[in-house]
């Protein structure tokens, strides 16, 4: 499911379902971003443990966050 009606979106959270992306939300502000970000997080963290999950926040091409973090 992709999720955008902003004309020049900055930012962009992606959550990914066993290395499938399943949502892409565009956002405007690095506070909403962020705000989106955890709100991804949290619902991942209660999602069946058979399946894994990941979410990343971006800037353009950059990774600004990610989880899992790298290492874990």
């Amino acid at each position: 499911m992709e999720v955008s009606d902003l004309r020049h979106p900055t930012f962009r959270v992606l959550t990914f379902r066993d290395g499938r992306q399943v949502i892409a939300e565009d956002v405007e502000t690095e506070i909403a971003a962020r705000t989106r970000f955890a709100s991804a997080v949290d619902l991942c963290e209660t999602r069946d443990d058979a399946h894994s999950h990941h979410v990343e926040l971006r800037a353009g091409s950059r990774v600004l966050d990610r989880w899992p973090g790298t290492g874990t």
